[in-house]
């Protein structure tokens, strides 16, 4: 019978130790993160509960600040801001992480939230990384000016008028699919045009810095580029990854999640 409760109030207190271990585990993981914010964009035509909703919530579990902002290329904004107004946005994102305690920032996005998290950090000083998930949004591409390329020549022709400001229905394309959006032409412009802001190895060449880059691919992605496309074109430095995931283009970000929570921890050391 001594015997029994023996071991029964030994098993108690194993189990209650593991318990505490696990709290302080998780604690510490939590102090660790949270001095690090992560701004994370959507993709085109998408939203903050969508495609990256989960590894926002991963993120949070870990720690970490993050922000999930609406952008002007949500589905219920697409296109009501241009890429400069974008900037700004991002800028309210990365002041409330600083807010909040954030000692270093990180912006990250999938495909046209990639694109203008490269823009982001092209036009921006003083961010600690940049996460291009699923790479997106080509306006240079042969793809883009097959589809839109009219179109652009057509809102040049209205801002040139003096009409730049009115709302016209434009071509615009997202992976592959033709859409129309209705926006300005300037507004327009400063999305699709093949030498404007959005042009991602431009971008990358053009690093306030060199920062650390993390660059994920799905092997599934039929829109993912090799190295040579952004990474080799950003500054150098000895934190940069690129990697490809198991992973269509849209479950990148799910799948990226461990690689992406590893990078940051790396940030931080």
């Amino acid at each position: 019978m001594k015997l029994r409760l023996k071991k029964k109030f030994m098993g108690g207190c194993v189990a209650i130790l593991c318990s505490l271990v696990a709290l302080l585990i998780g604690h510490a993981a939590r102090a660790a993160g949270n001095d690090l914010g992560v701004v994370l964009l959507h993709g085109k035509g998408g939203s903050p509960s969508g495609h990256v909703r989960e590894l926002a919530v991963a993120l949070q579990a870990r720690g970490y600040l993050v922000s999930t902002p609406t952008m002007p290329w949500a589905e219920n904004r697409i296109y009501d801001a241009s890429f400069d107004d974008a900037m700004a946005e991002i800028d309210r994102e990365v002041e409330t992480l600083r807010s909040k305690g954030a000692k270093l920032v990180v912006v990250a996005g999938q495909s046209l939230g990639a694109n203008v998290a490269l823009g982001y950090a092209a036009w921006r000083s003083g961010l600690a990384g940049v996460i291009a998930l699923a790479p997106g949004h080509a306006p240079e591409s042969q793809a883009f000016a097959k589809r839109v390329g009219p179109d652009v020549s057509r809102a040049r022709g209205l801002v040139a008028a003096g009409q730049g400001k009115e709302k016209q229905r434009f071509a615009e394309l997202n992976q592959g699919r033709p859409m129309v959006v209705t926006a300005s032409a300037e507004v327009y412009l400063s999305w699709v045009d093949p030498d404007g802001a959005a042009v991602m190895p431009k971008s990358a060449a053009s690093f306030k810095a060199p920062i650390p880059l993390l660059i994920v691919n799905g092997n599934g992605d039929r829109t993912a580029q090799g190295r040579d496309y952004i990474f080799d074109r950003a500054p150098p430095h000895p934190k940069s990854r690129f990697v490809t995931v198991a992973a269509d283009h849209f479950g990148v970000p799910g799948a990226a999640i461990d690689e992406v929570a590893a990078w940051l921890a790396a940030l931080q050391q």
